[in-house]
Formats: C-alpha cells, structure tokens, sequence
C-alpha cells in the first residue's frame, strides 16, 4: 500500500491540516480561517518531505484542503504566500507557478514573496485582485 495515497485531516491549535498517514508532520497542507473578513482562508503551509517533490503529493493536498475550504465557506477567498523555504532547492518561480496551475493569482509581489489568492465563487472576486484583504464585492 502507498502511504501517500491517503489523505487524512486533523484540527489542532485553530490549524486545519491535510496530511498523508504517517507522515503528518513532514507531508501536509496547513491552514486557518483568518479572523476578518468572514469568508477569508490562509494557507499557511505546504510541506513535501524532498523525496517526495514532483510527484503531485503537494498538489493532491492542496486540492484536499482547497475542497475543504470549500465546504465550510463556499464563497472563500484562499490567500497564499510564494516564499520558499531557505536551503529547500525551490525558487519563487516553481511555488507561483505551481499555485498559478491551481488557480490562484498575484494580488502583491514583493520580489522574495508573492501573494495569491483563489477565489472559490467569482461572485466575490473583484475586477482587479486588490492588495487589500477587505475588499470584495
């Protein structure tokens, strides 16, 4: 049995986590809703242990938690943060591009770190994706 072929999820500490069994701490996706506005998720976190990059882990628990978003707020906002990890091997460019495939857009760059967000109900999505988290329709 592959043990990345099984997506769990907890909560802990006002985290939500999609994890792959017995590797919870090294292969998971982390996120939280933020305290305003309402319909606002951060993810926080996205973890690959290096022998498992490349392989569409990241992106099977990233589409895990974004489903789970989904559900408990259909009309989110999910934000993100392209800064990669120092000594990780993975530039700016692969985590944009990687989160632009799922969807997300720039809202902010900052050169070492880019902003995104994915907008789960277009309804809600501005004209132009704004750099302030309080803006929506």
């Amino acid at each position: 049995m592959n043990l990345l072929s099984n997506i769990w999820y907890r909560e802990s500490q006002g985290f939500s986590y999609s994890y792959f069994e017995n590797y919870a701490d090294d292969c998971n996706c982390m996120w939280r809703k933020a305290p305003e506005p309402d319909n606002v998720y951060t993810i926080e976190r996205i973890d690959i242990l290096p022998e498992f990059r490349g392989k569409g882990f990241a992106r099977e628990l990233m589409k895990d938690a974004i489903k789970r978003i989904e559900v408990a707020c259909p009309k989110a906002c999910v934000e993100i943060t392209a800064e990669p990890d120092d000594g990780s091997g993975i530039t700016i460019e692969n985590l944009v591009g990687f989160y632009k495939s799922l969807g997300f857009e720039v809202y902010q760059s900052l050169g070492y770190r880019v902003h995104l967000r994915l907008y789960l109900d277009d309804s809600v999505k501005p004209h132009t994706v704004y750099d302030n988290p309080f803006y929506f329709k």
